[in-house]
C-alpha cells in the first residue's frame, strides 16, 4: 500500500460511488475542499480509500474517508488513519477529529478517537463528533 496525495477527481469518483451512489457526483463536493489536502491509498496504482484533511489551528479534521466496498475491511482505511495519526504527531498538531458516522464509531474507537458527545443528523445519517487529542 502506498499512501500519498490523491488527484481531486479521483477522490469525488471514490467518494460518491462508495458514500453516495445514488447521487450526482456535485453532491459529494465539499464547499472547502480547495482548502483540502486529499489523500489516498493505493495498490498497484489504483486507488482504494481515501480521505480528505484540513488544517485548522492544531487541529486537523479528516472528512469523507471511503474505501472502495469490493476492498473494505483490508486495512486500505486503517493506514490512511495510522498516515493521518503519524502525520498529526510529526507536525505537532494538538487534535485530530471528525464527523464520524455513528454506524463507523467503534472504528474510531481502535485508533484512540473518544465521542465529544455533539451529534447531528446529515443527508439521512446520524453523526457524533469524534476527536483523538494528541
Amino acid at each position: 500500500m502506498i499512501i500519498t496525495e490523491a488527484p481531486y477527481q479521483e477522490v469525488l469518483q471514490l467518494r460518491q460511488t462508495v458514500m453516495y451512489p445514488n447521487y450526482e457526483i456535485d453532491f459529494v463536493k465539499l464547499p472547502d475542499d480547495d482548502k483540502g489536502l486529499h489523500i489516498g491509498a493505493y495498490e498497484y496504482e489504483e486507488l482504494i480509500s481515501v480521505m480528505s484533511i484540513f488544517l485548522q489551528d492544531r487541529a486537523i479534521q479528516f472528512r469523507k474517508l471511503a474505501t472502495r466496498t469490493d476492498k473494505q475491511g483490508m486495512g486500505y482505511a486503517s493506514g490512511l488513519m495510522q498516515w493521518l495519526i503519524d502525520y498529526a504527531n510529526d507536525m505537532k498538531f494538538e487534535k485530530v477529529w471528525c464527523n464520524a458516522r455513528v454506524g463507523a464509531t467503534g472504528f474510531y474507537r481502535k485508533f484512540g478517537y473518544q465521542e465529544t458527545g455533539t451529534s447531528f443528523q446529515k443527508n439521512g445519517y446520524d453523526y457524533i463528533i469524534m476527536e483523538k487529542i494528541l
